[in-house]
C-alpha cells in the first residue's frame, strides 16, 4: 500500500489529475504506515529529467511551484505536521521535494483542494467506515483506491466509495 501511494502521489511530480493527494489511514496502523511513507518519500531523487536516475523532475513552471509552496504553508498553518519534504530541491529550476503532511484534518484546505503537485496529506480515520465517510466528503471524486485484505470491506468500498475510478489493492 505504501509503495502504491508513493507512486501515485509523486509520479509526474503529482501533476496529474489522478495523483494521490490525500491518504486516509486507519488509526490502528497510522504510525507504522506513516513511517513507511516518509522513508520511501525521502529516498526519492529529484532533479533534471535528463538524468534517468531522478524519479521526480521539475514542476511545470514558477507559478505552479509558488502555488504548491503556498499550499504546504497552509497545510502547516491549519495544524498539519510537515514530516517529509516541504521545500525546494537544490539546484536551478522548479523542483520541490516530495512532501508529506501528517495529522491533516479532513476539512483542511489541503484535504479539500487539488494541489496538482508533490504534496500528500495524511489523514487518520477511526476505522474503515470513518475512512469511507472522509473519502466521500469532498467535491472531487475522480480517483480513489482501497488497500485491504478484507473482502467485505472491498465490497463495501465498491458500493459506497463515490469515485469515477476505483482501484482495489
Amino acid at each position: 500500500a505504501a509503495a502504491g501511494v508513493i507512486v501515485s502521489a509523486f509520479g509526474f511530480q503529482g501533476q496529474k489529475c489522478s495523483a494521490c493527494s490525500r491518504v486516509i489511514v486507519d488509526e490502528q496502523i497510522y504510525d507504522k504506515f506513516l513511517k513507511l511513507l516518509v522513508n520511501r518519500a525521502e529516498s526519492i531523487t529529484v532533479g533534471p529529467s535528463k538524468n534517468i536516475n531522478n524519479y521526480m523532475g521539475p514542476l511545470i513552471n514558477k507559478s505552479s511551484m509558488e502555488s504548491i509552496l503556498r499550499y504546504i504553508d497552509i497545510g502547516q498553518k491549519e495544524g498539519g505536521k510537515l514530516v517529509a519534504g516541504g521545500k525546494r530541491a537544490n539546484g536551478d529550476g522548479y523542483f520541490i521535494r516530495p512532501t508529506i503532511i501528517s495529522d491533516v484534518s479532513p476539512k483542511a484546505t489541503i484535504a479539500q483542494e487539488e494541489i496538482f503537485g508533490p504534496v500528500l496529506a495524511v489523514i487518520k480515520a477511526r476505522d474503515f467506515e470513518h475512512a469511507l465517510e472522509i473519502a466521500n466528503n469532498t467535491e472531487y471524486g475522480l480517483t480513489g483506491a482501497v488497500y485491504t485484505n478484507n473482502k467485505k470491506k472491498l465490497e463495501r468500498a465498491k458500493k459506497l466509495f463515490h469515485v469515477g475510478n476505483l482501484y482495489i489493492n
